[in-house]
């Protein structure tokens, strides 16, 4: 059994200030530490229930964050980017029976997490994806979908998993933090390993359960900080800019999605 992890760090038991998620800064070895704990959590859990190959997508920054030594051996790691337009989810496909998100977060505009944002923290306020606000999860569900492999797990913030449960309630969740205006309160580090462990094997014992999602037509909206960047990005072949901060994308293969978001 095929099992494809794609990890962030915003999403991660305790990680509360962007400084904590940034290469130079104090803390932020702790919180590295704690994103490959996690993630070898779900790997561990994984394996408990069948699954033999194990790849993981590191999907924070520079895609340098996890420490490949505090893995399961048997397990392989994705590290930095390619530019494929699969992005978060790249190397992933057909063959896989599954994919957990480990350290996930809520999207641009939520109070869910103090950071909070989807894709570019610098340029992008919201995405919508057939009129739902679509943060990084739901992008990259559909992209999983697209090759017909179900996702079976998220972990990371309270407002997130809300949003996962009522995207599908059969996908295994753990809340690590829940935040409220500048702060979160999180469960402790042994605690949210302990869980994932446990989702993860259940999630996997689960797969089969889980359907994909197969839309006939997308509609995109990226609503950006800078009117100057709906303008630059309204000559995108066929974008529509529909407002001063706001362009708009009609697709009927999701590809087409992913690859406008690239460019971005």
């Amino acid at each position: 059994m095929r099992i494809y992890i794609s990890a962030d760090i915003e999403g991660v038991t305790g990680v509360s200030t962007w400084q904590e998620t940034l290469k130079g800064n104090a803390e932020y070895n702790r919180y590295r530490e704690q994103m490959t704990r996690e993630v070898a959590a779900a790997c561990e859990g994984a394996r408990e229930a069948g699954a033999d190959y194990i790849i993981v997508k590191d999907a924070h920054e520079d895609g340098k964050n996890l420490i490949h030594a505090m893995l399961p051996e048997q397990v392989k790691i994705i590290s930095g980017w390619s530019n494929h337009p699969y992005n978060m989810v790249e190397g992933l496909d057909q063959s896989f029976d599954g994919v957990i998100f480990i350290g996930y977060h809520s999207g641009g505009s939520s109070n869910g997490t103090p950071l909070a944002h989807t894709l570019s923290l610098d340029s992008i306020r919201n995405i919508y994806i057939n009129g739902k606000k679509a943060d990084e999860f739901l992008i990259y569900t559909y992209a999983a979908h697209m090759l017909k492999v179900p996702v079976i797990m998220v972990s990371g913030d309270g407002e997130l998993i809300r949003r996962v449960r009522a995207f599908d309630p059969a996908v295994k969740t753990v809340a690590v933090q829940e935040g409220f205006g500048g702060a979160i309160v999180s469960i402790h580090p042994n605690a949210a390993t302990a869980r994932i462990k446990k989702a993860a094997k259940r999630a996997v014992e689960s797969i089969g359960r889980i359907k994909t999602t197969a839309l006939d037509t997308y509609e995109l909206k990226v609503e950006f900080k800078r009117h100057q960047d709906a303008y630059k990005y309204s000559f995108y072949p066929q974008v529509e800019q529909i407002g001063e901060y706001t362009i708009k994308y009609n697709a009927t293969h999701y590809m087409d999605i992913l690859t406008l978001l690239m460019f971005m």
